[in-house]
């Protein structure tokens, strides 16, 4: 059916490229406009106004308009854009391959994985379509501004034996992390069980008052210091969601860029409902990404000499300026 008009029932599966949004008792009679901003927080009001007049529809029968309002146990659906997008050029450096994994320097600004907003232009759909390989996999993950080793499976029986390594803390991770301020000590440790905090149906932070919280470890070390930032090298303990950057922000040193964990409440919201970065956030945060890089992973592999791999991934291009020990400000 065509974007804007009414659904009278819609019971069979939507196509790929849809993403769906079931109204919960407690967003019953809100506006259309003001349900999708809670559910797709990353949209401003403007793309979510425009996004009700092209691309939304509605299981019960009724206008589709901003005013609208839902239905508890409603569906609402929204026609994702990427999938009519073409694919983007990609051609990562590769830093390990054999039959049975497949090692790449991830850039900033592309999520790993499908999700209900990128469905094309991630790096594992990219990979799959580029190489050819279908049955590519994730190993495990990274945010979408960090940079460094992403590691992938080729097949299933490399991915579980990736999986349980992980799990079971036989991979080493090394992080290189550009952070607010002078840590005063040049080694320290965070212990801090982390858990999801929701605002309002959707996630924000990690942090030890988050829902469920698990235990979780990070080693630091400061490798520089400079007039407003440290670079520092971290080690994860542990795996947990957004492990360094919630212990760095615990610490009173959240990462340059960082605008989950370097911006407060109000400043997080007011970057979600512009889109993007104004002038002011953009001051207050100095770098446009969240300066994490993934340096080294180190990982077993049977077979070779030392029944491991390591995986290095060189210092991106960005970090450059804010290592220069002449440097008295902001790049």
């Amino acid at each position: 059916p065509r974007a804007g008009t009414i659904i009278a029932a819609m019971s069979e599966e939507p196509r790929e490229g849809v993403a769906r949004f079931r109204v919960g008792n407690a967003f019953a009679g809100y506006r259309l406009d003001q349900f999708l901003q809670r559910m797709i927080p990353r949209l401003s009001r403007n793309r979510i106004q425009s996004a009700i007049r092209t691309r939304v529809h509605l299981s019960w029968e009724a206008p589709v308009k901003c005013s609208t309002p839902v239905r508890a146990g409603g569906m609402v659906y929204v026609d994702d854009p990427a999938v009519n997008e073409q694919a983007i050029d990609f051609d990562p450096a590769v830093l390990w391959e054999d039959d049975d994994l497949l090692a790449i320097d991830k850039p900033a600004g592309l999520v790993v994985h499908p999700t209900h907003s990128h469905l094309r232009n991630t790096i594992v759909m990219l990979l799959r379509r580029q190489r050819d390989e279908p049955g590519l996999s994730l190993c495990h993950r990274l945010d979408a501004e960090t940079t460094g080793v992403l590691l992938l499976a080729r097949h299933r029986a490399a991915r579980r034996r990736m999986q349980t390594a992980f799990e079971r803390g036989r991979v080493e991770k090394t992080y290189l992390a550009l952070v607010f301020g002078q840590p005063r000590r040049d080694e320290f440790e965070i212990e801090a069980p982390l858990g999801p905090v929701t605002h309002d149906s959707y996630v924000f932070r990690q942090a030890p008052d988050g829902e469920d919280p698990r235990p979780a470890r990070t080693s630091f070390r400061v490798l520089g210091r400079f007039e407003r930032w440290c670079l520092v090298e971290a080690k994860p303990v542990t795996g947990r969601r957004h492990q360094i950057r919630a212990h760095l922000a615990l610490a009173g040193h959240p990462v340059l860029g960082d605008k989950l964990y370097a911006l407060d409440d109000r400043q997080y919201r007011r970057f979600l409902r512009r889109g993007g970065l104004d002038d002011e956030l953009s001051d207050r945060l100095i770098a446009p990404r969240t300066m994490l890089h993934n340096a080294r992973l180190v990982v077993p592999r049977p077979g070779t000499p030392d029944g491991r791999i390591e995986i290095i991934a060189p210092t991106p291009a960005d970090f450059a300026p804010f290592l220069d020990p002449t440097l008295r400000g902001a790049p």
